[in-house]
């Protein structure tokens, strides 16, 4: 197990996949309408893992050992510089906010050691994801795309 950070009640490490089954039962109600809005039909213990498996880097962070949060990114080729970045919370992320923001920078930071931009989609209606996204510094370029019932915003992260 590779633990990036560590403290009283956090630990940052390399994520396994019963970490993402874990994570799946605590889910924020935010994320989870999320993925109902933009995968219909799927559960999200099915979606984690089927992004944990597509991921070349995933990570966990718990809070008083439970899955608070797990990240992951997604290379659209092996050696490419672009990447998929996801991020789905649990209900112990509320308790953390401040570190939380902290440790999901040192995060990209380490991403952009080899990659050059970072993408995704975040459901319109998720005000507090649009808010993190953009204190972390992701940009939203207009794209966007609609399912049945929401419609989801590209956003990019930079190496600067």
């Amino acid at each position: 197990m590779d633990i990036l950070y560590q403290n009283k009640f956090l630990i940052l490490r390399t994520a396994r996949l019963q970490d993402c089954e874990a994570l799946a039962a605590v889910l924020r109600p935010e994320d989870r309408a999320e993925l109902a809005a933009s995968h219909p039909g799927q559960s999200p213990a099915e979606l984690l893992k089927k992004f944990f498996i597509s991921s070349r880097h995933c990570f966990v962070l718990e809070y008083q050992s439970e899955p608070t949060a797990v990240f992951g990114l997604a290379p659209e080729v092996w050696l490419g510089r672009h990447a998929c970045v996801w991020l789905l919370t649990g209900r112990g992320v509320l308790h953390i906010p401040k570190t939380f923001l902290r440790l999901t920078r040192r995060l990209l930071a380490d991403a952009f050691s080899q990659y050059e931009e970072l993408y995704n989609f975040v459901d319109e209606r998720y005000a507090a994801a649009l808010r993190f996204v953009q204190r972390l510094g992701g940009r939203f370029d207009g794209r966007f795309y609609r399912t049945p019932s929401a419609r989801f915003l590209c956003f990019t992260f930079r190496r600067k």
